[in-house]
């Protein structure tokens, strides 16, 4: 047989069709980068921006009161003009930094990579490609490789998942009871859908206020995308606050606080959330007083903490309850509830956060 050849004709023919390809797809993506002290990681973020073969994207970085050397790292950035730099002098956090940015961008779609993380060249065209096919969908999303401070590989590290290609209702936002499955970075959002969630999220949540988003995303009823190749490379410090064990109590109190505020949030806008939230609002709130337990018994439970699940349950009302009482009215009912709870996880190889007992396939 004899062999196929290519004239550089062909190749012209090829490199013309991608250029056609991608001048097609013209949405504009906005990257939002809060950035607070990272100007040692700062240019090589911009670098693997700059170098995405998605060209149609702006990049808005706030600089969020830093105290090192962020203004005169990002200087030479400052020249292409698809780069804007917000700063204030007062360092808000991240999450009003966040907020800032979100309420600046102009992109159909939008992303939000940590001010220390890379993203692969083809991150954008990937997760632009997806959404454009799927219009009803509210986010692509994808697995990270994980880096530490210096960019090697961590000790350690997450047990790998593997999610379905699509995830629909109503089995989307029970996935995200259970676990929060979405890694921020890794993300590309339909900014019209964000928008329409926005006055329903709160500010407040210090390590996982993602996971509560993705929640009021979810409920709207579009669903999630998965790409399972690898796009960005996600750095994990050592000092982050998944890992500072004076923020232990934190992090045991919102794993359990999200997924039972953020069902009863939605349940006010989304009538399969609220049929979700009648079957299990109740556990819900007695995984969260099994936790808040645990919390009185390590001297770290908050009493504005009690207060917030006794909002979810009860509706809202402003009611002041006692921690002693509620745990005397549901003690019955949360010793059942953690019973089956550790018989779910039992079933599953992967360790969720949430509600187990949902207890969906993608965690055995």
């Amino acid at each position: 047989m004899p062999r196929k050849c290519h004239s550089a004709a062909d190749g012209r023919h090829n490199g013309d069709a991608r250029e056609y390809f991608l001048n097609s797809l013209t949405p504009l993506v906005s990257i939002l980068v809060p950035a607070y002290n990272a100007a040692s990681y700062l240019p090589e973020l911009c670098r693997s921006i700059q170098a995405q073969t998605y060209p149609h994207y702006e990049v808005l970085i706030g600089n969020d009161g830093s105290t090192d050397n962020t203004v005169e790292v990002l200087a030479p950035f400052r020249r292409d003009e698809r780069f804007r730099i917000i700063g204030w002098p007062d360092n808000r956090g991240l999450n009003q930094a966040l907020g800032i940015l979100c309420a600046e961008a102009k992109g159909k779609f939008w992303c939000s990579p940590g001010a220390d993380d890379l993203l692969y060249p083809l991150f954008l065209e990937k997760r632009v490609e997806l959404l454009e096919a799927n219009p009803q969908a509210f986010v692509a999303h994808g697995p990270p490789e994980l880096i530490d401070e210096r960019g090697a590989p961590p000790k350690g590290g997450p047990i790998p998942l593997k999610l379905p290609r699509h995830l629909g209702r109503p089995r989307s936002l029970e996935v995200l009871v259970q676990h929060n499955v979405i890694v921020q970075p890794s993300a590309l959002l339909r900014t019209s859908v964000t928008r329409q969630v926005l006055p329903f999220f709160s500010w407040d949540w210090a390590y996982a206020p993602d996971w509560f988003l993705w929640i009021l995303h979810a409920a709207t009823g579009f669903d999630l995308l998965w790409d399972p190749e690898i796009q960005i490379k996600y750095r994990v410090h050592s000092t982050s606050l998944s890992w500072v064990p004076e923020k232990d109590h934190l992090r045991r109190a919102e794993r359990l606080l999200v997924p039972l505020i953020g069902l009863r949030t939605v349940s006010q806008y989304s009538q399969w959330a609220a049929q979700l939230w009648s079957r299990w609002g109740r556990i819900l709130y007695r995984r969260w007083l099994r936790q808040a337990l645990a919390l009185r018994w390590r001297g770290g439970l908050r009493d504005e903490w009690v207060q917030l699940g006794a909002n979810a349950y009860y509706g809202g009302r402003g009611k002041r309850v006692s921690f002693a009482a509620e745990v005397a009215k549901h003690f019955a009912g949360v010793l059942v509830t953690d019973l089956r709870h550790r018989r779910a996880l039992n079933r599953q190889t992967f360790p969720v956060t949430g509600l187990a007992q949902i207890d969906d396939s993608i965690f055995r």
